[in-house]
């Protein structure tokens, strides 16, 4: 972690060289899923009185801003750690803009980044309609925008996350151990928390509802409750269990929600009670939970990391060849106590703990 917020401050601390920008053909992409832009602060503000800057740095880098939703959610984290890992295998000097999960801040951003002259902008929306007018700004300027995750319409490549699916894996964990542990089925009190004012998560949520249905479809659903942080995530679940002391499984959206109703859960005294808790993301905190047989039960590894060398090649084929129309997807595999020390140890080997 501390690696990590070292690099952003080092990132977010370099000053561009700018002069004028680079013209690049736009179309319509076919989809978008990407991570966003930066700029010289976490807040995302630049110096307004600079001037648009030359394609490229002074040592002919390929400057890329790269917008975050937030960097307070370690699955953010985790892929700016790999962009940053993979930036120099693209010639690339990426600057990395901490959305603080508010869609103006995003929008600014952008708008300081097409000031700075950037070659290409990187964006995970927090509202995917709000940027829509300043994408088409940038690209007026001859800076084609990608999209992560969450699609702008207009933008040059989406590297998509199939949500539903995604979703879908994690339900399938926590319906397999209702299975395992529970005498009956009607025995598993279930929560499910998921972000429910955004269409991509909402389809995630749904995923997760069916993914426990799939295998366990006497499964009583107690509560569905809105969260996307450890914050939102302990507080949603501090709340059920005041109306539902004996809930039982708890499926979410993200492996930050999970730390968080792993540290509800246990400070209702539940750490040894037969509990569930799935999320998504496969954090390496929840991974180590999982290994030491806790009531974290499983997760989905969507390879955060390898998504900045994912998101590198994208920034790369676009500024070479144009808009992608189709979605790049990104891949993922479920993890349990069955293959997370698997997953461990590979981390280790390419020494990501």
């Amino acid at each position: 972690m501390k690696k990590i917020m070292r690099k952003v401050s080092i990132l977010l601390a370099a000053v561009l060289t700018v002069v004028s920008v680079a013209a690049c053909s736009m179309k319509e992409p076919g989809s978008a899923d990407t991570k966003p832009p930066a700029s010289d602060s976490t807040e995302g503000n630049a110096d307004e009185s600079s001037a648009p800057a030359e394609a490229g740095s002074e040592d002919g880098k390929i400057r890329v801003g790269f917008i975050v939703q937030d960097l307070t959610i370690n699955y953010f984290l985790s892929v700016v750690q790999g962009v940053e890992d993979f930036q120099d295998n693209y010639n690339m000097e990426v600057q990395v803009v901490d959305g603080h999960s508010d869609a103006d801040k995003q929008v600014e951003a952008i708008e300081n980044l097409v000031t700075k002259g950037v070659d290409c902008i990187v964006i995970c929306p927090v509202d995917p309609v709000a940027p829509e007018a300043a994408v088409k700004e940038a690209q007026k300027a001859g800076i084609p925008v990608i999209t992560w995750s969450e699609k702008i319409e207009g933008s040059d490549a989406w590297v998509a996350i199939d949500n539903y699916n995604y979703g879908f894996e994690t339900g399938k964990i926590a319906g397999q151990w209702i299975l395992d542990n529970l005498d009956n089925q009607e025995d598993a009190k279930v929560m499910y928390v998921y972000v429910q004012e955004n269409e991509q998560l909402i389809q995630r949520g749904k995923g997760m509802e069916d993914g426990v249905a799939s295998l366990a479809p006497n499964a009583q659903t107690i509560a569905v409750q809105s969260g996307n942080t450890t914050e939102s995530g302990m507080k949603a679940v501090e709340t059920v269990l005041t109306k539902e002391p004996d809930m039982n499984v708890i499926v979410c959206s993200n492996d930050s929600v999970a730390l968080g109703a792993y540290e509800a859960m246990v400070s209702a005294g539940k750490q040894d009670a037969k509990v569930c808790i799935t999320g998504l993301d496969a954090d390496q905190k929840n991974l180590e939970y999982i290994a030491n047989g806790t009531i974290l039960k499983g997760t989905v590894d969507l390879s955060a990391y390898h998504q900045g060398d994912l998101l590198c090649d994208a920034v790369s084929q676009v500024l070479e060849k144009g808009t992608i129309e189709e979605p790049i997807y990104v891949k993922y595999s479920p993890v349990t106590e069955e293959n997370v020390q698997e997953v461990l140890d590979q981390r280790e080997s390419l020494g990501m703990n």
